[in-house]
């Protein structure tokens, strides 16, 4: 094989890799999420996002903390999504020990919320009401409250 056409085909493969990182990048996509509703400058928001109803509230695709703004408010984003169909819960913890703290029955004692901004009933309601599709870069806004 001759140095040119060696010299073809490395810049063709490179050429290709290039193509196919370009359309991979634009298969993903970036979500905002803003939770409302907390005390300004005091406690953080744990956020959550799921993405199969088996895993809802068990295993998160992602987890993450942030402290809560002068706002009563806390700002997450995500990059790099896949399309599909998610849900995600954000956890208002006041006292900052990482975790949800619930009382009698395990009903929150701190204040909760879910994308779609729906509630459940006698407990967190079922991932199909909090499941949103991602086919496109997104916004949402989850604003907490006491949990029913």
């Amino acid at each position: 094989m001759s140095s040119s056409t060696t010299g073809v085909l490395l810049l063709s493969a490179l050429c290709l890799a290039v193509t196919r990182s370009a359309l991979s990048d634009q298969n993903t996509f970036s979500l905002q999420v803003d939770v409302l509703g907390a005390n300004p400058n005091s406690g953080a928001v744990i956020f959550s996002l799921f993405s199969s109803e088996e895993g809802f509230l068990k295993q998160p695709l992602v987890n993450r903390t942030s402290e809560v703004d002068n706002m009563g408010s806390a700002s997450f984003i995500v990059p790099d999504l896949s399309p599909g169909r998610y849900a995600a819960s954000a956890i208002y913890d006041e006292d900052q020990n990482g975790e949800l703290n619930t009382g009698l029955l395990g009903i929150p004692k701190e204040l909760v919320g879910f994308s779609n901004n729906v509630t459940g009933v006698f407990g967190p309601p079922k991932f199909e009401k909090a499941a949103f599709d991602l086919d496109s870069a997104m916004k949402i806004t989850i604003t907490l409250g006491k949990a029913k």
